[in-house]
């Protein structure tokens, strides 16, 4: 199967690439997913209606960082919102984008940093050690920073 798939928290918060084939659909349903997170932009698939249909479902367009594309503050902020609600619901979510590569593990980092309280270097390694294919690109990680340095003047 081409499909990467990755607990990053067993049956909490899992990552990895687009699942387009109807078996990579149905094992993520066999493994526990509930929610599935899309970072993928519009023009990149189209996503199968089974996966609207089968998860609670929600896309927070973030541009390819293999074609330049660079997040902004404001789509990290969203998405992790969307984990934190699905998070305290219960779900156990799916993350991904098109290669489960740059914008799914960087959300996925983010979260962990403000679920577990560690900082951005612990929580890409964590991503990274359970996800090998984990890469976010230094465009990323600026704005991952610039994300977090934010979130902490709220918090203050």
């Amino acid at each position: 199967m081409s499909h990467r798939f990755s607990w990053i928290i067993p049956n909490h918060l899992a990552v990895g690439s687009f699942p387009k084939l109807d078996n990579e659909i149905t094992y993520l349903s066999r493994v526990g997913i509930t929610s599935v997170l899309c970072l993928m932009e519009r023009k990149e698939v189209k996503v199968p209606q089974d996966i609207k249909n089968r998860f609670v479902w929600r896309n927070v367009p973030i541009p390819d960082g293999a074609t330049g594309g660079i997040p902004k503050v404001e789509q990290f902020e969203e998405a992790c919102t969307i984990l934190s609600r699905w998070g305290k619901k219960g779900h156990a979510t799916y993350v991904h984008c098109l290669a489960g590569v740059g914008r799914s593990p960087s959300v996925c980092a983010l979260y962990l940093t403000q679920l577990e309280g560690i900082s951005l270097e612990e929580a890409i390694a964590k991503v990274q050690d359970r996800h090998p294919y984990a890469h976010p690109d230094p465009a990323q990680i600026a704005v991952m920073q610039k994300f977090l340095a934010q979130f902490k003047t709220e918090k203050a």
